[in-house]
């Protein structure tokens, strides 16, 4: 492991909790403030950062060949995709 392939895996596991405390509006510190779109707008940059350091270093053929970094984009891009969403849907108060 190499310190870049740290950088990588610390940009993607950061974007995470940054990207639910946007979706839930809980007040978070991210680079760009406490608002949810900032900490929204941080989680996408984390996240494409990720992405392009991860090709620069190993190229497109070895994104698709690492199993822990696909598995942890899905559940990134599964939460940008749905996470509005199961907010609504599971925060219904009955």
């Amino acid at each position: 492991m190499t310190l870049i392939d740290f950088i990588i895996g610390a940009l993607l596991a950061n974007a995470m909790p940054h990207l639910i405390f946007g979706l839930t509006k809980t007040h978070f510190l991210g680079m760009f403030g406490y608002s949810p779109k900032a900490n929204i707008l941080y989680a996408i940059i984390q996240f494409i950062l990720c992405i392009i350091l991860f090709y620069l270093n190993y190229g497109y053929k070895d994104l698709m060949e690492n199993g822990y970094l696909i598995g942890g984009i899905t559940v990134l891009g599964l939460y940008f995709i749905f996470g509005r969403f199961l907010v609504k849907f599971y925060g219904k108060k009955k």
